[in-house]
């Protein structure tokens, strides 16, 4: 039978609207979710996201074993953008410090700095920064002639050329290039959001054709049930974590710095809550498009709030708290700890407890609701 055409382009436009509409007063939910959500990310983001690196967290060791007096280090923190955060006893200490990351620049007094430079006698200051973070290293380049200056206008020591000059001197990315800052940030959120999106349209699709509830009315248990779908998606991420790791290693020519074990166990425990993030959102999504709609704002959320590419620190307390909710951010950190700066479990101890810690509770959780919803035979 041959379908007759329409007698104009427009012709069938209102019923279809109103087939539509229809659609969407029938999911109020879904269509909340559609107007509620977008705003309340554009004041989220618009409140986090901050440009300006500024107090940066800074340690210095003295040569002399003095530590530095407050006038130093008020004419240090006066630009704003360095944060005296401690006072170290060797340079292998402060090596340590931006290693484990509780410090992003160090730098050393030389002995009898102060009267060296009284007499105008040039000093020269070694000023270690992690070149890692690309944002902190461009920073610490400017900031740290600022620093020079003022410690000359202190001691009265403004000559040309300058009787105080600071020597910066990259760690773990002397080039400075961009690969090395971003990637490994990369691949936790790659990993993160293939884990989310595969196990929740795997979940949501079969109860949606209805082949879900097939199985249930088998023998098997709840558990077995779980554990049948996770493992082959647990095996699939994995292998996913282990290309993208060759490919940043072969392909854009980063190295991996520190124990590449630690790293795969470390990452088979994000691996977990990546895989429990997304059976959570399939309990509590009722179809495929709420299940989009709330993967997508969590995983922009973590996009922008885990420091892949905004600084943590620069964000207001509130959103900092909501960061250190979220597990990408310190996948981030372990990331960038092994990967980049060559740091061991006991530099990186804090952010593995939260990755497992983490990875637990999502599971348990997810776990607790998929049992609920398949007991009632509502999956």
């Amino acid at each position: 039978m041959t379908r007759r055409p329409p007698a104009s382009p427009l012709h069938g436009l209102g019923a279809v609207l109103y087939k539509e509409v229809r659609h969407l007063v029938r999911e109020p939910t879904t269509l909340a979710m559609v107007i509620i959500l977008p705003l309340m990310q554009l004041v989220i983001y618009g409140y986090a996201i901050n440009l300006h690196v500024q107090h940066v967290p800074t340690v210095y060791y003295s040569e002399s074993g003095e530590p530095l007096s407050q006038h130093d280090i008020q004419s240090l923190e006066a630009s704003g953008d360095f944060r005296i955060v401690g006072r170290v006893t060797s340079r292998a200490a402060l090596m340590h410090a931006l290693v484990a990351n509780t410090a992003q620049i160090g730098f050393v007094v030389p002995q009898g700095y102060a009267t060296d430079m009284t007499l105008g006698i040039p000093v020269r200051v070694p000023v270690y920064i992690d070149g890692s973070d690309l944002n902190v290293a461009q920073l610490a380049h400017f900031g740290a002639s600022q620093v020079a200056l003022a410690l000359e206008h202190r001691y009265g020591a403004v000559r040309t050329p300058p009787a105080l000059t600071v020597d910066p001197i990259i760690l773990f990315n002397p080039g400075l290039r961009t690969p090395v800052f971003l990637l490994p940030a990369l691949i936790g959120l790659v990993i993160q959001n293939i884990g989310i999106v595969l196990v929740t349209l795997s979940i949501i699709g079969e109860r949606e054709r209805g082949t879900l509830e097939q199985v249930l009315v088998t023998p098997i248990g709840a558990p077995a049930l779980l554990l049948g779908k996770l493992i082959p998606y647990a095996v699939v991420v994995f292998g996913d974590l282990l290309g993208v790791l060759a490919l940043m290693r072969y392909l854009f020519g980063v190295p991996i710095a520190g124990n590449v074990g630690l790293l795969l166990f470390l990452g088979a425990g994000f691996l977990v809550t990546s895989l429990g993030l997304g059976l959570l959102i399939s309990t509590y999504a009722r179809s495929q498009h709420q299940a989009a709609i709330i993967a997508a704002f969590f995983l922009l959320t973590s996009f922008l709030l885990s420091g892949v590419f905004f600084d943590i620190n620069l964000m207001p307390p509130i959103m900092q708290a909501v960061s250190h909710l979220l597990p990408l951010t310190y996948f981030i950190q372990v990331l960038r700890g092994i990967v980049n700066r060559g740091a061991g479990l006991a530099d990186l101890w804090l952010p593995a407890a939260a990755t497992f810690g983490l990875a637990a509770f999502v599971l348990a959780w997810a776990t607790l609701r998929f049992a609920r919803l398949t007991a009632k035979g509502c999956a």
